[in-house]
């Protein structure tokens, strides 16, 4: 019966030992979470930096219209997965969001055809870059070129 009140602070001890080495792993899962996320939106942001990409012709028929856009790039930045193409009308009425997939090469010209706007009479269209991280999520730009036409 001697012996329990050692045995105790022993017990004791090593509980409050286990529960810092437990605090400590967490606080490390939560920091390097933390810094990988804040590393990839930098990534993106820098991406998105140094490329240009513009609608430079626009062509729509029909109504609804359908729309032929002539996309041209500048001279930086890496390979993109494609562009995010919105048209409007004069009263503020909006396409849906258009997939333009694939690359536009570095000074390159590529025209994309047959969007359908389902608007009677487009006169603008705004052009978003997007970039696919390594796990193939869409990583879009937050930076818009507008055409009008």
């Amino acid at each position: 019966m001697k012996y329990k009140k050692g045995l105790s602070m022993i017990v004791t001890s090593l509980i409050i030992i286990l529960l810092v080495i437990v605090a400590i792993g967490i606080l490390y899962v939560a920091y390097m979470n933390f810094v990988r996320t804040g590393v990839g939106s930098v990534d993106i942001g820098t991406k998105c930096l140094n490329v240009d990409v513009r609608a430079s012709m626009v062509e729509c028929s029909g109504d609804p219209a359908f729309c032929n856009v002539t996309l041209t790039r500048t001279a930086t930045g890496e390979e993109i997965a494609g562009v995010k193409l919105v048209f409007e009308d004069a009263s503020g009425s909006a396409s849906s969001v258009m997939n333009a997939t694939g690359n536009i090469p570095v000074l390159g010209t590529v025209k994309k055809t047959d969007f359908d706007t389902g608007l009677t009479s487009p006169n603008k269209v705004k052009v978003t870059v997007y970039f696919e991280d390594e796990s193939g999520k869409e990583q879009i730009c937050s930076t818009t070129n507008i055409k009008e036409f």
